[in-house]
């Protein structure tokens, strides 16, 4: 009777990684996207304690993986009056778990008497954001959450969650 039970736990335990990593597309559904021809990248900003997460090389990756996705679908980059404004965003937060399983945000300076506390996991939300320019109008949002015990695995992942996120644009109509 026990054997079952460690295999069901086992296997929820396993498949925890597993949907660890969410995402969310919202977007305007009265807009027709097929006139959408040109685009620029403006406004990438990060905000994290991780070295891993701000290293310059890591948004000049998102930046990459921006552009070719929307490259990818049929837009071209053009910083002149573009008919869309791609802007994203990263926000890093750590974790320590707490005495109870609790997770608790690891905030600048905490841990008292020069103690910094040990870093659990790592959570990163990564959001983009294609307006129109002008007026400035928001015409699709992609929203991805990623968790890992390592910083430099979500330094690795943000460009390739950037990609996924925007393989859902154009939208499909219902």
């Amino acid at each position: 009777m026990r054997i079952p039970a460690l295999v069901c736990a086992a296997v929820i335990l396993a498949s925890a990684g597993l949907v660890a990593d969410d995402h969310t597309v919202i977007f305007d559904e009265d807009v027709d996207f097929s006139t959408l021809r040109t685009f620029d990248v403006r406004d990438a900003r990060m905000s994290s304690e991780r070295p891993e997460l701000t290293f310059p090389a890591v948004m000049k990756a998102i930046d990459e993986s921006v552009r070719g996705a929307l490259v990818a679908r049929g837009l071209k980059l053009m910083t002149d009056h573009p008919d869309l404004v791609a802007e994203y965003r990263v926000a890093g937060v750590d974790y320590s778990i707490g005495p109870f399983g609790r997770p608790n945000v690891i905030t600048p300076g905490r841990g008292g008497r020069g103690r910094a506390m040990s870093v659990d996991f790592t959570e990163a939300t990564l959001v983009i954001d294609l307006s129109r320019p002008d007026p400035k109008v928001l015409i699709w949002r992609g929203v991805f959450h990623d968790t890992e015990n390592d910083a430099r695995i979500l330094a690795v992942a943000l460009p390739k969650d950037a990609a996924k996120l925007l393989s859902e644009f154009p939208p499909k109509k219902k």
